[in-house]
């Protein structure tokens, strides 16, 4: 390819891979201000986002202004390679969105083959060639100054306005549940939500709470299952049931299959915030105790022993 093309190619293929970054992080903005930002370590936290954000915009205009344009290829270039490790890591753990675009829920292989890579490769094609990383010849003294302006001015007034505009915990449309709040002793408030719920007001009943497309809750599933057999004729004393929290999976998605555990669903008239698996056991609909994600019991044993405490 010759200068010409490679210089018009770099142009279209920065100006993309900018304009990619700015409406990702508009969509990020839009949903920690929008949506709650549930916890799952720090790179996914709403404090990351804050960090996140800002970076991801600011890389996204100074690519698409073609200020010191070798300087802002590398980054750019670093920034895409780094998209692909990260989707790598949520294609492998089985993530149902890769999370770059916010609620926009866009499967992390998607993203992956028709995002990260073919513009990593890109930008590796259409290098600017004959540029020096930093140096002249420089930018007008226009071009720059009101490009950072605007730059800054737009995060200076954002970051405060994601800062304290957290959403709220509860809303007509969605519920963040909070099991640290929970009061032990007392009637469990997620009862009315359940469809099943009348089967637990007699007795103790172990409820595990899953999403269909739950990795953690595919792996904790058998011990459940395996622990309702081991129960078999003493349901008297203990029940077990799974509950699932919407968006429901179909047929196809069905990941409990046959059982001997009670099955139910949660109110899919909401959303409902958590991290699951969350297993809550209750007796005569009072909560007796909790456990979530990598501390719920996989036995038996270890069952009674949460009962126990």
């Amino acid at each position: 390819m010759n200068n010409t093309v490679i210089k018009k190619g770099n142009r279209i293929v920065m100006t993309a891979a900018g304009l990619l970054l700015i409406i990702a992080s508009i969509l990020k903005a839009h949903q920690i201000l929008t949506v709650p930002i549930l916890v799952k370590g720090f790179w996914e936290s709403w404090e990351f986002f804050l960090i996140q954000i800002p970076l991801e915009f600011g890389l996204g205009i100074w690519l698409v202004s073609g200020l010191f344009r070798k300087a802002a290829w590398l980054v750019g270039t670093l920034a895409y390679l780094g998209f692909i490790f990260v989707t790598l890591q949520k294609v492998w753990i089985g993530a149902e969105t890769c999370g770059c675009f916010g609620q926009v829920q866009v499967d992390p292989r998607v993203t992956l083959f028709a995002i990260d890579i073919p513009f990593f490769l890109l930008l590796l094609i259409f290098r600017p060639k004959g540029e020096k990383l930093l140096g002249s010849p420089w930018p007008s003294k226009h071009h720059f100054l009101s490009v950072a302006a605007v730059t800054l001015l737009i995060i200076a007034i954002g970051e405060p306005i994601l800062f304290f505009n957290k959403p709220p915990d509860k809303t007509e449309k969605y519920v963040v549940v909070k099991p640290e709040s929970w009061q032990l002793g007392q009637n469990w408030n997620m009862l009315d939500a359940i469809d099943i719920a009348g089967e637990f007001s007699e007795g103790i009943s172990v409820v595990f709470l899953y999403h269909f497309d739950c990795p953690e809750c595919r792996e904790a599933i058998p011990y459940y299952k395996q622990m309702c057999e081991q129960l078999t004729g003493n349901e008297d004393s203990m029940r077990i049931a799974f509950v699932e929290a919407p968006p429901y999976g179909g047929k196809d998605d069905d990941i409990i299959g046959d059982t001997l555990c009670m099955r139910g669903r949660l109110d899919g008239g909401k959303i409902w915030y958590f991290a699951t698996p969350l297993v809550v056991v209750i007796e005569n609909g009072v909560l007796l105790n909790w456990r979530q994600e990598e501390n719920i019991p996989t036995s038996l044993d270890e069952l009674l022993d949460v009962l126990a405490h």
